[in-house]
């Protein structure tokens, strides 16, 4: 069961991480074959929102209860996912 768990974990704890990262020049995780767009701004962060929202997906599909820990690691997931998001907007 706790094999299952471990990518949610890891999801939020790498949303959690990145927020301080700024990156002028970087792949898009939305690129076409890993094209570099110039000046995208926090692409990581990007990533790790379509990340957790897959580890969510994931999560609500599976019959496993992820040793009870599922309704609170997709609720943590959506609020790592909302704060991610304001945190994208106020650097605009």
């Amino acid at each position: 069961m706790k094999k299952h768990f471990i990518p949610a974990i890891t999801g939020i704890a790498l949303a959690l991480g990145v927020i301080g990262t700024t990156v002028a020049v970087t792949a898009s995780p939305n690129s076409n074959n890993g094209q570099v767009i110039k000046n995208e701004k926090h692409p990581r962060i990007k990533k790790a929102i379509a990340d957790l929202q897959d580890a969510i997906d994931y999560m609500q599909k599976s019959p496993d209860d992820f040793g009870g820990h599922k309704a609170d690691a997709i609720r943590d997931a959506q609020k790592a996912i909302s704060s991610l998001q304001m945190a994208c907007q106020e650097n605009k």
